[in-house]
């Protein structure tokens, strides 16, 4: 997804003073970092505020950064951190994706591939997907983010460690807690999987 050496190129650049590489590096994570902070938040808004204060902090911190890990892990671990901090400020309960906008505050359309599945089927699908967002948004933060940064960034369980700044083995088990919350709380609600 990222490349680990192109990444410390740019790194490395933005540390001598290059705006441009900087730039660079900003158009690279701009949307991975946005979508994990409006998964996080379910608000285009608050989503938009918290990318641009994470990139804000990155570039202030740029010359922390350790180039024995990677970039991308470095990243997302400011930017769950920060949405992480943000939610437990501001307390917000998080919407579910009914009736939810989309990241351009414009309502959320599931186009119909001419020759994919028929309509019932992917009403079903849309209403599984928006059940499974319901259900992930209800859980506590830290497996919220475990489960985000798998799933929708498809990071490996390694990558989760540094990001999360936590030892492998606890990843695995709170990866595996959360399905299983996940599972219990869909089966609270009598929804099928």
């Amino acid at each position: 997804m990222f490349d680990r050496n192109e990444d410390l190129k740019l790194v490395r650049r933005c540390k001598r003073g290059e705006e441009a590489a900087f730039a660079e590096l900003l158009g690279r994570y701009r949307n991975a970092v946005y979508g994990l902070c409006f998964r996080m938040t379910r608000r285009a808004e608050d989503a938009r505020d918290l990318a641009q204060e994470v990139f804000i902090k990155v570039f202030t911190l740029l010359d922390r950064f350790d180039e024995t890990y990677a970039f991308s892990s470095w990243i997302f671990r400011i930017a769950t951190n920060h949405c992480i901090d943000h939610l437990r400020r501001n307390r917000m309960r998080l919407l579910s994706l009914d009736g939810c906008t989309g990241p351009d505050g414009e309502p959320m359309e599931m186009p119909l591939p001419d020759n994919g599945p028929g309509p019932d089927r992917l009403l079903e699908r849309s209403e599984a997907m928006a059940r499974l967002e319901e259900v992930v948004a209800d859980l506590p933060p830290h497996y919220k983010v475990i489960i985000l940064l798998r799933h929708d960034q498809d990071l490996s369980y390694e990558d989760i460690a540094v990001v999360l700044d936590l030892p492998l083995g606890t990843v695995k088990a709170r990866i595996h807690r959360a399905r299983a919350m996940i599972q219990q709380m869909l089966q609270a609600r009598s929804y099928e999987i």
